[in-house]
């Protein structure tokens, strides 16, 4: 009896060491929320001369009243794409996993009015924060990420006062939903064999209505004379605490007593209610742009302060027994953005812009859920119009250099992730 009483316990410890936490990354910040910003590389902090201001820029609303009323809407569609190379000591130099190909599609949608000469109202609807990855259902980090989805959604509102003919200034709020959706494998250490069992997915959950927060956003945007302006914004962070449910599925393994070991530890007849909070980070940037006739050239300066994000607990009411606490260790990180556009004519422009991105994820805390690097993107794009409508349609291809974890993965896990992506998208603006 003792001895079975003993490896009741080393398996439940075993099962627990590999149960599911929740993680995030620090490359799920998106910023594609106007496709002509998109095309210049997101350098508009200092230009916000379209509707997309209302993210970029909200003060730069005030200087566009001989635009009347704007009504703008759009999507991005974003492919991204990861390759995965083991290290040792685990899983070992031969080994190679990729991510699921997959499509994303995050909106934006803006609508400005002028209330008189001196200002002027936004409310805007964005995804600020998204993550998705997919990997194989037998790559062997399923232990700590299958499949997540995070999303975001920001109903923003500014009012922007032309203070003088040369500054404006805006004041807003955000109100962000999110939703959590986190599949991995759970699984036990054989003490006899020492090899690893699938016994169970767990399914951690949670939907938008309940998990909210509300934010503030602040800005200015200066003309200095000679075709330059300067601008700056500042969003600030929130926390969100968040509200779901883990759901576990029992994999049979074949031997009846593991089986009712493992039915004894995990509740897979109980939707568990789960808890956590995420301090999402506060951002600012700093832009300069210059623009005459036919050109403009922009550059855009700014800050995350991931710094806010060193843990994530994981808490189930009814079942602390498999509460956990993922160490993140994150730290603020900064952006480069520079942009130029041409305009043809009145009714045809062409942009193109260049960004780099620094993580704030440190290699230690890399998962597969999310393998964040350096990222550096080219950017390409086309305004149109007619009539009182203009089109912009953007394109940026984001690569990443690869990135080692170099043995220190706090889980174990330990392997260069080589990431890039597509980004295509097109948002569509009327004037009334």
């Amino acid at each position: 009896m003792r001895a079975k009483t003993r490896r009741i316990a080393v398996l439940a410890a075993c099962l627990a060491l590999l149960l599911p936490g929740l993680s995030y990354g620090a490359g799920f910040a998106l910023f594609e929320h106007g496709n002509r910003g998109m095309a210049m590389g997101g350098a508009m902090t200092g230009l916000a001369d379209d509707a997309s201001a209302m993210y970029w820029n909200p003060a730069g609303l005030a200087f566009q009243q001989h635009k009347g009323k704007q009504l703008s809407g759009g999507f991005t569609l974003i492919s991204p794409e990861q390759d995965f190379y083991g290290e040792g000591p685990y899983p070992s130099t031969d080994y190679k996993a990729s991510q699921q190909s997959q499509v994303f599609y995050p909106l934006h949608g803006y609508f400005v009015m002028p209330v008189n000469n001196q200002t002027s109202i936004g409310l805007g609807m964005f995804t600020p924060f998204g993550l998705g990855t997919w990997w194989e259902d037998d790559h062997a980090g399923r232990f700590l990420s299958k499949r997540v989805d995070l999303m975001t959604f920001d109903f923003a509102g500014s009012i922007a006062h032309k203070v003088s003919d040369n500054l404006a200034v805006s004041v807003g709020f955000d109100y962000v939903i999110s939703s959590i959706d986190l599949t991995k494998q759970a699984g036990i250490v054989d003490p006899f064999s020492l090899s690893v069992m699938d016994v169970g997915q767990a399914h951690l959950f949670t939907d938008g209505a309940g998990n909210s927060a509300w934010g503030w956003n602040a800005s200015f945007l200066t003309k200095l004379g000679g075709g330059w302006t300067f601008g700056g914004r500042y969003r600030s962070g929130f926390k969100i605490d968040y509200e779901g449910v883990g759901s576990f599925t029992q994999f049979p393994t074949g031997n009846g007593e593991l089986d009712a070991i493992v039915a004894g530890i995990l509740p897979f007849d109980d939707n568990a209610k789960m808890t956590t909070e995420i301090e999402f980070p506060d951002v600012w940037h700093l832009g300069l742009a210059w623009s005459n006739q036919q050109w403009t050239a922009s550059f855009s300066y700014g800050a995350m302060g991931w710094s806010s994000f060193q843990e994530l607990a994981i808490n189930f009411v009814d079942y602390p027994e498999l509460n956990s606490t993922v160490e993140e260790l994150y730290s603020d990180s900064k952006q480069y953005r520079f942009g130029i556009e041409y305009r043809v004519s009145k009714k045809l422009a062409f942009q193109a812009g260049y960004l780099f991105d620094e993580t704030p994820q440190p290699i230690e805390t890399m998962t597969p859920l999310l393998g964040d690097a350096d990222r550096t993107a080219y950017c390409a794009g086309i305004s149109f119009g007619f009539g009182h409508f203009q089109t912009d349609i953007g394109y940026m291809y984001l690569t990443s250099d690869p990135r080692s974890t170099e043995g220190t993965q706090l889980d174990g896990y330990n392997g260069r992730y080589e990431t890039g992506g597509h980004l295509l998208g097109a948002t569509l603006t009327m004037n009334f």
